[in-house]
């Protein structure tokens, strides 16, 4: 927490939830990707696990807004917007979160039809002592934009795992493309010279 000493008090630049935008909005990491997916993107088991963008919600606020797991859905502060599919999760009532690693390196036409950047939603702002960017929060609102084809790309053994009940997932698994097997040739130990052969 960054104390301000001085006195002076800026507004705040990101408002909080109102009745327009009554989610706390939060982006993260998944386990299974750093950062943008530049390295973990190349990796045919880890894009399994996580292969594209979700929001998550309660099981509470899901029913009240008549989600379903997988339902695509928008998420809107008053800066931007993403749209993906829905994991129903065991987050906190009143909380959506997305994980940042998704944008547009894997399809820059992407951006003007399938918007996935999750921190589009954040402002656009620094600690100004840390100068740490102000990504992780903002105030959303969300709408259903589309019934589900199936479930939400979200893996199924961490945080993200869904909550009992509802449509069927299929469990995050590391498949035979994740097992590796390496075999080493026999090597003779080095022998140790003696005084002997020095003379």
């Amino acid at each position: 927490m960054i104390l301000n000493l001085s006195g002076d008090q800026e507004p705040p630049l990101n408002p909080g939830r109102n009745k327009d935008y009554p989610f706390r909005y939060s982006t993260g990491r998944t386990v299974y990707h750093f950062h943008t997916r530049t390295k973990t993107g190349r990796s045919a088991q880890l894009n399994a696990a996580a292969p594209d963008v979700w929001v998550e919600m309660s099981a509470n606020d899901a029913e009240s807004y008549g989600l379903r797991e997988g339902d695509i859905v928008r998420v809107e502060s008053r800066r931007g917007h993403i749209i993906a599919p829905v994991r129903v999760s065991g987050i906190r009532d009143g909380s959506i979160f997305a994980p940042f690693h998704y944008g547009y390196r894997d399809d820059p036409a992407a951006s003007k039809t399938w918007r996935q950047a999750a921190n589009e939603l954040t402002i656009t702002e620094w600690d100004p002592v840390s100068k740490q960017p102000v990504l992780k929060n903002a105030a959303v609102r969300i709408r259903k934009v589309a019934d589900a084809t199936g479930s939400a790309p979200a893996p199924t053994t961490t945080a993200s795992r869904p909550v009992a009940g509802g449509r069927r997932i299929l469990p995050t698994v590391g498949g035979a493309a994740a097992q590796a097997t390496e075999t080493f040739a026999p090597i003779e130990p080095p022998v140790a010279e003696t005084k002997k052969e020095h003379s």
